[in-house]
Parts: C-alpha cells; sequence; structure tokens
C-alpha cells in the first residue's frame, strides 16, 4: 500500500471507523461493555447503545484510539509512516510529515509502539539467544593533570558496563523476542528460555557466557566459544547479531536519543517489524487488528502502569526481572 492508496481508502473519519468496525466486529456487532447482541447504532454518531446494560459505546472503547482527539485519518497515516519505517522514525519527523504538534506525535507513536506488543510468542526450531547493552557513549571524565591524552580513557564495554542489558531470541530466518533483564543470571536466562521457546521442539545456539550453562538441563544446546571463533553454518549467532545491529544503528540515526523508561516500547516497535517483515501490504493492516484488540496503554501522556509490565506482561516481569 502506498501513501496515496491510504489517503483514498481512509481518508475521512467515517472510512476509519467503518473499517475499525469491520475489523473489531465483523458482520455481528455487540456489546464491548457487555457481550449483547442486542445493539443498535445511533443515528449521525459514532456511538452504539446496548439494550441489555443500557449504556453507549464505541468502537473505540478500550483501544489505543480511545479518547485521541487527534482524527483517526492522520492516526492512520502515523501508523502507517512507522510501519514503513525500518530503522525507525522519530516523533519530531513524524510532526513535520503528518502536521501535528510534537507531543501528539510522540503520544501517538507510543501508543502505537504499545499495539505492536506481542507477549504469546513461542519461538522453536533453531534459537540463538545473545545479549546487548543498550545505551550511549559515556561522557569525557576530566583527567589527571599527570594524564597526557584523553585516548587513554576507556570505558568498559559489554558485559559490567553500566548501560541497559537486553536479551534476544531469534530463529534462524525467522521471529525475534527481546526483552530487559536486568540482572542476566542463570536463573532469569532460564525463565525467559520457558516462557519463549518450545524447548522440546528446539535447538539453542548461545555464546561461551556461564549464565547459559543451565539451558544444557531443559533443551538440546549449542556452546560457541569466541575466543576459538565465531562459528560456521548454522552454528553461529549471527543472525541475533545482525538484529542488534538494526536496534542499535535505528537508535542512533532516528531517534538519537531514547528513555531507559520507554526502552521496551522501541524494542517492541523493532521486534515487532522484523517479525513482519514478509507480510509487505498487509502488516499495515495486521497493526490495525492489533490495536483493536489491545487495551489503551497510555493516559495523558503516561503509561497506564510500568512500561516493562506493559511490554512484557506483569506475570513474566515478577519472574523474569528479580
Amino acid at each position: 500500500m502506498t501513501l496515496s492508496e491510504l489517503h483514498k481508502k481512509y481518508g475521512t473519519q467515517d472510512k476509519c471507523i467503518a473499517y475499525l468496525e469491520k475489523t473489531r466486529w465483523g458482520k455481528q456487532h455487540y456489546c464491548i461493555l457487555c457481550g449483547s447482541i442486542k445493539v443498535k447504532k445511533r443515528n449521525k454518531s459514532i456511538r452504539w447503545h446496548c439494550n441489555d446494560c443500557n449504556r453507549d459505546f464505541s468502537v473505540l472503547y478500550g483501544t489505543i484510539f480511545e479518547d485521541t482527539r487527534l482524527p483517526l485519518p492522520q492516526f492512520f497515516e502515523i501508523i502507517f509512516l512507522m510501519n514503513n519505517a525500518k530503522m525507525g522514525m522519530s516523533a519530531a519527523e513524524i510532526s513535520r510529515a503528518v502536521g501535528v504538534k510534537y507531543h501528539t506525535a510522540w503520544y501517538a507513536c507510543h501508543r502505537v509502539r504499545c499495539a505492536m506488543i506481542n507477549n504469546e510468542l513461542r519461538l522453536e526450531g533453531v534459537v540463538e539467544f545473545d545479549e546487548a547493552y543498550m545505551g550511549g557513549k559515556p561522557r569525557k571524565r576530566a583527567l589527571p593533570s599527570n594524564t597526557a591524552s584523553l585516548a587513554r580513557v576507556t570505558e568498559k564495554r559489554g558485559r559490567g558496563t553500566k548501560k541497559v542489558p537486553v536479551v534476544g531470541a531469534v530463529e534462524k530466518k525467522g521471529r525475534v523476542y527481546v526483552k530487559i533483564i536486568e540482572k542476566l543470571t542463570s536463573r532469569n536466562l532460564l525463565a525467559m528460555l520457558k516462557q519463549v521457546v518450545k524447548t522440546d521442539e528446539s535447538v539453542v545456539i548461545t555464546d561461551d557466557f556461564k549464565s547459559y550453562k543451565k539451558f544444557d538441563e531443559q533443551v538440546e544446546h549449542i556452546t560457541i566459544n569466541h575466543s576459538e571463533g565465531y562459528g560456521k553454518g548454522i552454528r553461529t549467532v549471527n543472525t541475533i547479531e545482525g538484529f542488534w545491529s538494526i536496534i542499535k544503528n535505528g537508535i542512533k540515526g532516528s531517534y538519537r536519543a531514547i528513555s531507559k523508561k520507554y526502552l521496551p516500547f522501541y524494542l517492541a516497535e523493532f521486534s515487532y517489524k522484523y517479525n513482519n517483515r514478509h507480510l509487505q501490504n498487509n502488516s499495515f493492516h495486521a497493526i490495525i487488528e492489533n490495536t483493536v484488540k489491545d487495551e489503551k496503554c497510555m493516559i495523558n501522556y503516561k503509561p497506564v502502569r510500568d512500561t516493562k509490565e506493559i511490554a512484557y506482561g506483569k506475570r513474566t516481569q515478577k519472574k523474569c526481572l528479580s
């Protein structure tokens, strides 16, 4: 779908509402509040009335569009632009392209990212596990007078850094799942393995990080010793390394800087676009289907609860983020 086709199909509020109603309800309309099918649409309004519970509702209730003042054609345009930008698109650029204020664009973009969250993903086959660390370069520190050059100052990279640790699992030529795990312990990594991988039907490949050793007890586990090389054939973690490159280059090139608080939403965006890269024209419609399934995640420019709970679910938050 092109931008001109988007404007033609969903260029008015009525067309957008009709498409959302068809996507959410199909041919049988029902009350979102009580489930009754005894409903009737009010004249010249997007609202419906339920004869059983005697309350009004609309197709926007309980979705990312609820309570928004932004016209739906512009909201659809934001979804389209975000979906087509492989490396991401900043709220400032969205603001200029759509013609809305920056804070409106920022707010709408995070709502769309919430619709891209997938907590039910289960990976199988040959799965690569690896961790990355998200954060900018440290500022240069003041040096003692006897230090000759700033080039001598080095900051720790990789494990042991103060950056945010993110763990990813990806199928060979398949789907990816990423998650912030503050402490990379065997217990936390094993909990993530059980949550997102079908261990009976999979082979997991990792590097020789000691916290992955417990994987041997749960799944067929292949370990790669990077000190001896980076593996050959399928015995590599190059797929997940390539995904880390997409995220880091996207953040550096498009967003410039993001906060730790909202990092789970950005990870959800990159994961969704990676997992749906083969859908092509249908990827936009897939996002719309998610928007009418998910409850709103932000109110008054703030998340309704902790961003990690929204992105990963309350149950897994307690289990994996100790």
